[in-house]
């Protein structure tokens, strides 16, 4: 297999970081530091497309991970074109996808790369199969597309960080994690120690809160230590992107966003 170097695969995904840098600069940088802040789109999953966009407007973001419940990955469906118009009439930045299956099936691997091709994303975030790996190892580096393995808690493929570590080991450095913040807390482990232990293959974040034993919490609400997460990215070099996730109030879950990214913010800030 070959592998392309840091430096290589930076200049193969200079698109998707040229598509970030239209970000304003107040949602671009928190305290000096160039570090992407958004949104899941399944925070809007009672929510059309387009409102999911007013949503995320609401919250003074213009960076959303849009997932299947608002558009299929699919860059053949009618409905795709329309989806990119509205994405650049909105100037909403989309600079990844998920979280979608991958599998050993080539084909089907193949055809949700061109679909992040179309979009412009920087990475795909994902629930890979063990016999996925080989595929996406090539797929990654001829698109120059990241993959961002998902934790999704107890009885999950990835259910501990020990998981995600296992499977990207001698694999391309463009497979990495989309760490799921909640869903380490679910797992009985602490976000900003998965971070730590993850390092430079932490590509994105879901960043939601939650109680251990419990339930979701408004984010800086809940078991996990807002400041140590700040610092752990700070220390590994993160730059983003991170999305906010929040699944309560699903009919309007734009006030306690709004808190619960205050509360990031000011974590971010001190860190």
């Amino acid at each position: 297999m070959s592998v392309l170097s840091r430096r290589d695969f930076v200049s193969r995904s200079a698109a998707g970081l040229a598509a970030l840098a239209l970000l304003k600069q107040e949602e671009f940088a928190m305290a000096g530091d160039k570090v992407v802040i958004g949104s899941q789109s399944y925070s809007f999953r009672h929510f059309k497309f387009e409102e999911a966009i007013k949503c995320l407007k609401e919250l003074g973001l213009s960076c959303m991970e849009f997932c299947s419940v608002h558009f299929p990955p699919d860059a053949s469906d009618p409905g795709f074109a329309a989806v990119k118009s509205k994405l650049k009439e909105s100037g909403v930045v989309v600079p990844s996808f998920g979280v979608e299956g991958f599998s050993a099936d080539e084909a089907a691997n193949r055809k949700k790369f061109e679909f992040g091709k179309e979009l412009g994303v920087q990475m795909l975030s994902a629930d890979p199969t063990p016999d996925s790996f080989d595929n996406l190892d090539k797929l990654c580096e001829e698109f120059g597309i990241k993959i961002a393995i998902h934790n999704h808690g107890p009885k999950a493929r990835y259910d501990k960080v020990s998981d995600t570590l296992k499977a990207i080991e001698k694999h391309h450095a463009a497979i990495g994690a989309c760490v799921d913040t909640g869903h380490s807390i679910r797992s009985g482990e602490k976000p900003h120690e998965v971070i730590l232990a993850l390092g430079s293959r932490v590509h994105s974040l879901h960043l939601k809160d939650w109680k251990h034993g419990g339930e979701e919490q408004i984010l800086g609400e809940g078991d996990m230590d807002l400041l140590e997460v700040a610092k752990a990215l700070k220390k590994i070099g993160f730059s983003g992107p991170i999305f906010m996730e929040y699944e309560n109030s699903p009919e309007n879950p734009v006030p306690d966003m709004k808190k619960g990214l205050a509360n990031w913010q000011a974590a971010w800030a001190k860190a």
